[in-house]
């Protein structure tokens, strides 16, 4: 067993005007996970809050990770004797390392014509990739790299909505065209890299079924078009 030091970021949006970071000393076994840290503090502070959703991840010095990470490894790649925990997404915390899920959750609205309580439950599973994506934070429009991942189960589900799905993932304003790389932003993830595949594949089923969509999908299939021999 060892001590691990934490600084764990402290926030309650309904008395605190701002966050701060408060300091505890954990003690860690070989096998302990991230979501013992957490317990670890709320042992020492019951103030302390965080999510009991086991797809919420958190902030571990600015990369996102899942709860289920063994701490070893997490010091392995962060080469670190301090871990600084904060929330997926300041702008969303309401207590602690907890969150508004409530526009994640929002942008199921735009499937409710075709999908049943089974794909609502697994659309809840992508909640951290909503709020690691980087486009979030300029541009909080954005669908979410979640609603995207979420599109592409559907597609495999549903393929004969494909066509209804890619221009809903198309939309101009808010849709995928927004996504910005999670590359260097999530920890961990066993499903991260696949973000990226996805969203490419996703692109190149807009481009090829419904190019018409609207304006930036008639730019861009006439950019690839251009660039064929």
């Amino acid at each position: 067993m060892s001590s691990l030091t934490v600084k764990a970021f402290r926030f309650d949006a309904k008395s605190d005007f701002l966050p701060y970071y408060k300091e505890y000393e954990i003690s860690v076994k070989g096998e302990d996970m991230l979501i013992d840290i957490l317990n670890g503090i709320k042992k020492q502070d019951r103030e302390f809050n965080f999510s009991n959703n086991q797809f919420v991840g958190v902030r571990v010095n600015s990369f996102v990770a899942p709860l289920n990470v063994r701490v070893k490894t997490l010091m392995r790649f962060l080469k670190t004797d301090v871990i600084i925990l904060e929330p997926l997404s300041e702008f969303y915390a309401i207590n602690d390392l907890e969150m508004d899920t409530n526009a994640f959750l929002k942008q199921l609205d735009c499937f409710a014509a075709f999908i049943d309580d089974d794909d609502k439950e697994q659309y809840k599973e992508f909640v951290s990739y909503y709020f690691a994506s980087p486009a979030i934070e300029f541009e909080r429009e954005y669908f979410g790299d979640s609603f995207m991942l979420f599109a592409a189960f559907l597609i495999k589900k549903y393929p004969h909505k494909r066509d209804d799905i890619l221009r809903l993932c198309a939309d101009e304003n808010h849709g995928i065209w927004l996504h910005v790389s999670v590359r260097n932003t999530m920890l961990l993830y066993s499903k991260a890299v696949n973000v990226e595949h996805s969203i490419f594949e996703l692109k190149r089923q807009i481009l090829q079924y419904v190019p018409n969509a609207n304006s930036i999908t008639k730019r861009e299939a006439k950019c690839v078009e251009n660039l064929s021999f």
